[in-house]
């Protein structure tokens, strides 16, 4: 009874060990993407310029907070005015497997897929002003903490609001396909 377990133990073990390595050689040599000689400086190149797809939005906004404290009829209000100012930084994260760049050396022609492009950065400003603070409920370090993290996150929606990712996919089609056509190739650029 022992002896058809034992049997296929190594049989398992070599099929597990084989699915692993299969797929560790599909993540690091993607299947889609050519190694001949003639296509790797176009490859390189085309990745280099999708790294530097970037574009900015400068953004400003006025946000008022108010939180309320209530104790039987009484309210103890807290506020704050918050001026934000800043940049975001939109584009692709070419650490996403649906990034590809497949080359076609016969007809000189690169094949590129992006990711859908998001916003990958944002640098504020933030200046503090008109604040009320009531004694029964003061504004504490922590509000303004939770305050100014849900500031950044407005400034990313106004930056998506601002068109930044249809900026991102101009600027990646405008700098791939003259990069492309450098070296002679024609792009063909599809996004996600």
């Amino acid at each position: 009874m022992r002896r058809p377990v034992l049997t296929l133990l190594p049989w398992l073990i070599a099929i597990l060990l084989a699915g692993v390595t299969a797929f560790l050689l599909y993540r690091v040599v993607r299947p889609w993407e050519t190694r001949r000689v003639e296509a790797a400086p176009v490859v390189m190149a085309i990745r280099r310029i999708a790294q530097f797809s970037t574009v900015e939005v400068q953004i400003s906004d006025v946000v008022r907070y108010e939180e309320v404290k209530q104790f039987f009829i009484f309210e103890f209000p807290k506020s704050a005015t918050l001026r934000l100012r800043g940049r975001a930084l939109g584009g692709f994260d070419l650490e996403n497997p649906q990034f590809r760049v497949v080359p076609d050396v016969g007809g000189k022609l690169v094949r590129i897929r992006l990711p859908r492009p998001r916003v990958l950065a944002v640098d504020p400003r933030f200046e503090w002003f008109d604040e009320t603070s009531g004694w029964n409920n003061p504004i504490t370090p922590a509000d303004r903490t939770r305050w100014m993290l849900w500031a950044r996150g407005q400034l990313s929606v106004a930056a998506r609001q601002a068109g930044i990712e249809s900026k991102a996919r101009e600027h990646a089609r405008e700098l791939i396909t003259s990069a492309a056509e450098a070296f002679g190739w024609r792009a063909e650029i599809a996004f996600d």
